[in-house]
């Protein structure tokens, strides 16, 4: 039953991405075993949005590390929990808490022995920032749980980039790149892990599939002048081929978006006046990290949007018959539809 859940919870999940992103795309430098224990690590960006777009454009169904801090409310963590997410514990929760890191790492060891895969974010926090930031010590003590409990059990590390052109935006595109494998048994001396050389290795990798400005005071000036040349931030590859070449830049431009595109927006607007009004009155001026922008209006996408179809359907059918009812929903799936086509 937990299985059938979480597949439909996918499929449900991958609907709704159709209606939010112009673009949704995943590139495989490497194939992802379907019978060993993976370990995807991944940047941070853009909130619970990154752990939904890896686990929909990987081949696995993945258990998830997310911070301790949504699992707050009961009735969330039941949800959170039947979507296969497991607590991390940070400092900021209460130096108390930290021990109940490990139960999870315990039952990362488990899952990892049955060969299943598990994703993390290894930089410990998300944040907007064009860059890969420096790795916690989770994954080290995830291995090594795992090492000593399992010794024989063959790990794969995945690393992955999750990249977005405008990360706050409706309409946006996005890419996912799992990278190279990496055997983090070659990092195990048989009683702890060689965290720097591990994290070294994983650093170099995940800077390759996400755009990575290493220099903090250059970071504005490089990003006014990536925006200047109109780059592909879905490409990462091209965007740092471009930051290495001083700024060369070879790959394929952004466009600029369609002159159709406010005029249908606006429409999207009118059609879907209640959800929107929710959105901007009441969901939005909670937010306080822009991180969860995105987030918060997905969620609202795929859950106020289905019954606000289905009452307007059912209204419309009873005050007009079921010819005007039927015209409500196919304007209401087909207009944000094409409204992303033509951005």
């Amino acid at each position: 039953m937990q299985q059938l859940w979480f597949s439909f919870v996918q499929f449900y999940i991958t609907i709704g991405l159709k209606f939010y992103y112009k673009k949704n795309e995943a590139v495989f430098l490497d194939e992802i075993p379907k019978d060993k224990a993976v370990i995807y690590l991944s940047n941070h960006q853009n909130a619970l949005l990154d752990p939904l777009l890896i686990s929909i454009k990987s081949t696995r169904k993945n258990y998830f590390l997310t911070q301790a801090a949504v699992f707050k409310n009961p009735t969330a963590a039941k949800i959170l929990h039947s979507f296969q997410m497991l607590p991390v514990y940070r400092i900021r929760d209460g130096v108390n808490t930290i021990q109940k890191n490990f139960k999870t790492f315990s039952t990362c060891a488990e899952l990892l022995h049955k060969k299943k895969s598990i994703l993390l974010f290894p930089e410990g926090s998300h944040h907007l920032n064009r860059k890969v930031r420096p790795l916690k010590k989770g994954i080290s003590r995830i291995l090594e749980e795992t090492f000593n409990k399992y010794p024989k059990t063959e790990i794969v590390i995945i690393p992955v980039g999750v990249n977005y052109q405008n990360p706050k935006e409706y309409g946006d595109s996005m890419s996912v790149y799992f990278g190279n494998h990496i055997s983090p048994n070659q990092f195990w001396n048989g009683e702890s892990i060689d965290f720097n050389d591990l994290s070294n290795a994983i650093s170099t990798e995940m800077e390759k599939l996400t755009t990575h400005i290493e220099s903090i005071t250059e970071y504005d000036n490089s990003i006014k002048k990536l925006s200047e040349l109109q780059v592909d931030f879905t490409n990462p590859i091209e965007v740092n081929k471009s930051l290495e070449n001083g700024f060369n830049y070879t790959g394929k431009k952004v466009k600029k978006d369609s002159i159709l595109f406010p005029f249908f927006k606006m429409l999207v607007k009118i059609f879907y006046f209640i959800p929107y009004f929710i959105w901007r009155k009441v969901a939005f001026p909670k937010i306080k990290e822009e991180e969860y922008i995105a987030t918060f209006r997905y969620a609202l996408i795929i859950s106020i949007t289905p019954i606000y179809l289905a009452l307007g359907l059912l209204i419309t059918c009873l005050l007009f018959g079921k010819t005007i009812g039927l015209t409500f929903l196919l304007i209401g799936i087909l207009l944000p539809l094409i409204t992303l086509r033509i951005k």
